[in-house]
């Protein structure tokens, strides 16, 4: 199978329906936390610890969970280091949205993916999809 045509197939892929992505701008209900629940400054460091609601930030499309009012303060004075990379695009599939609940950190960056698929592609050979 050609790269080409891998990206396609993945692009016909439908998450399980027992994921729960983050609501969209304009959505009335709180979204789901991304990353799944884990505090994004504690990820970058290796570490996968769950957040508190009391600490929580919605930024951009995403609703953060910290462990502490020290790391939520650390998210917010260097936002563009701990927050979800691309947009939340998928590295992969270019133009695909990411799943906040598939993510992967990857030289301090957490990137999401659109699929198990993407995650395992990128693992492979990060290279080939960032700088």
């Amino acid at each position: 199978m050609t790269k080409m045509m891998f990206m396609l197939a993945l692009l016909v892929f439908v998450l399980p329906a027992d994921s729960a992505p983050t609501l969209r701008p304009g959505s009335q209900a709180e979204p789901a936390p991304a990353l799944k629940g884990f505090d994004p400054v504690l990820l970058v460091q290796g570490k996968e610890v769950k957040g508190d609601q009391k600490y929580g930030l919605k930024r951009g499309e995403y609703h953060y969970l910290f462990a502490s009012a020290e790391n939520k303060a650390q998210f917010e004075k260097e936002p563009k280091r701990y927050e979800i990379q691309l947009g939340g695009s998928c590295p992969v599939v270019a133009g695909a949205e990411g799943d906040p609940s598939l993510f992967l950190v990857h030289k301090e960056k957490i990137y999401i993916f659109a699929t198990e698929g993407c995650v395992a592609e990128f693992k492979a050979n990060p290279k080939s999809f960032i700088d």
